[in-house]
């Protein structure tokens, strides 16, 4: 409606169609005001300025459970007021006229479970800027304070299992730190072990060396010992023919000494008739006197042939004698020569036995000598298998001391490299602490 047309109008009109604008207006602007309460995403309520709620959204409900039936007309600290507070946000904003916008969480349990909201709210004023009441909405941070706990916990839970973790870490790098200690020391030690036996290796090298070449000299002296045992054995069997042909020879001797033995008894036999015929001469020679001198003279001649045949008769016994004498010392020879023939016949036997022994002595040594022989070449030919090997092994731990002594520089390094392992965790468990103050 245009100006001109208001004042072609009647008074009355005019004022009634300015109500009625004023009215619409107002009934425009409140149920906007409805509208802006009822759809607010978040729970919110007014309050006039004596703390009664006016409106209650849907949010408010399903955040407290408390109706609109039940919140609308109630004074808002019975509905929503705690033991800790005099009056609700709503309130003081009404009362003080005042924007405010807590920075507190406020929780509280339902029988939906809690649940966590930060307040805030603005005046409602008249056109002359009084406060008449006041609108306020909370903001649902139940997910955001329950994400917050968990990150809390979860940053706790982190935090402690990052110091677990790195108390952890800072004893294994002491314990490594310690064990790389003593491996140094180890590796310095097995260092000088293993230089020491590379150097027992290279005498022990040479060491077989001058056996396979002792052996080899050896091998050639067996070789000529078996020589001589085979012309020893050869000798001994020519010692050995021989003895048989003493024993045969000292056979025959005994033969000889025993008919010798027997011829002389067979002597002594002779010498006692001689004997006895000279006895009886004597005595006949004795009688021939008597009757000699019996005849008186006329028997001279036949008394001294008496005499003659006496004579002869003692001559004989005394040849007797000297006969029976020899006789007894050859027959005591002959004794000594049976005894000393039967001592050389068991002589002779007993060199024949030792001679026989020898010759099985002289083929068994010959054997020795052979299988000696043959021991030593494969001896010769096992030390310089040995000799060698014991260069490859002198050769081998000669690397092996190399590759220990690589080994202590990477322990050194590795020592190095945990120092400054334990220096990181020390930071990150500082940037840790750092982090979970600023969270």
């Amino acid at each position: 409606m245009t100006d001109e047309q208001i004042l072609l109008r009647p008074e009355s009109d005019v004022h009634e169609t300015e109500l009625q604008e004023v009215k619409a207006e107002r009934d425009f602007w409140h149920d906007l005001f409805n509208s802006l309460v009822t759809d607010f995403p978040e729970p919110a309520m007014v309050v006039d300025d004596e703390g009664m709620i006016t409106h209650w959204n849907e949010a408010h409900v399903e955040l407290t459970g408390i109706t609109k039936d039940q919140a609308i007309g109630e004074q808002a600290m019975d509905v929503l007021g705690t033991d800790s507070v005099d009056e609700t946000l709503a309130e003081t904003i009404a009362r003080t006229g005042e924007t405010i916008r807590e920075e507190q969480i406020r929780s509280a349990n339902s029988e939906d479970g809690s649940w966590h909201i930060r307040a805030a709210g603005s005046p409602l004023r008249t056109p002359d800027g009084e406060s008449i009441g006041a609108f306020e909405y909370a903001s649902v941070v139940t997910d955001l304070v329950e994400q917050r706990k968990e990150l809390e916990q979860a940053q706790e839970d982190i935090s402690a299992t990052i110091e677990n973790a790195v108390e952890d870490l800072l004893s294994a790098a002491g314990t490594n730190a310690e064990i790389s200690e003593e491996v140094d020391e180890l590796a310095a030690e097995q260092v000088d072990n293993l230089s020491e036996v590379r150097n027992e290796m290279e005498r022990l090298s040479a060491t077989v060396e001058e056996i396979s070449a002792s052996a080899e000299e050896v091998s050639g002296q067996s070789e000529t010992a078996a020589e001589l045992a085979i012309d020893s054995e050869t000798a001994t069997k020519e010692i050995v023919s021989i003895i048989e042909d003493v024993r045969a020879a000292t056979e025959t001797l005994s033969e000889n000494s025993y008919e010798l033995e027997r011829r002389m008894e067979e002597i002594d036999t002779v010498v006692d008739v001689i004997d006895t015929i000279a006895d009886e001469t004597n005595l006949l020679a004795v009688n021939a006197n008597i009757q000699a001198a019996q005849i008186d003279s006329g028997a001279g001649g036949f008394s001294v042939v008496a005499d003659e045949v006496k004579e002869l008769a003692d001559q004989s016994k005394g040849e007797v004698e000297t006969i029976e004498d020899i006789v007894d010392d050859i027959r005591k020879n002959t004794t000594e020569t049976i005894s000393s023939i039967e001592t050389t016949s068991r002589r002779v036997d007993e060199a024949s036995e030792r001679a026989q022994i020898v010759d099985e002595k002289q083929s068994a040594i010959e054997s020795a000598i052979e299988e000696a022989n043959t021991g030593i070449e494969q001896i010769a030919g096992a030390t310089d298998d040995q000799a060698a090997t014991t260069e490859e092994v002198a050769t081998m731990l000669g690397r092996s001391v190399d590759q220990i002594e690589t080994v202590a520089d990477q322990i050194e390094i590795l020592a190095e490299t945990n120092e400054k392992q334990i220096e990181n965790v020390r930071t990150v468990r500082k940037e840790v602490h750092e982090l979970e103050t600023d969270l």
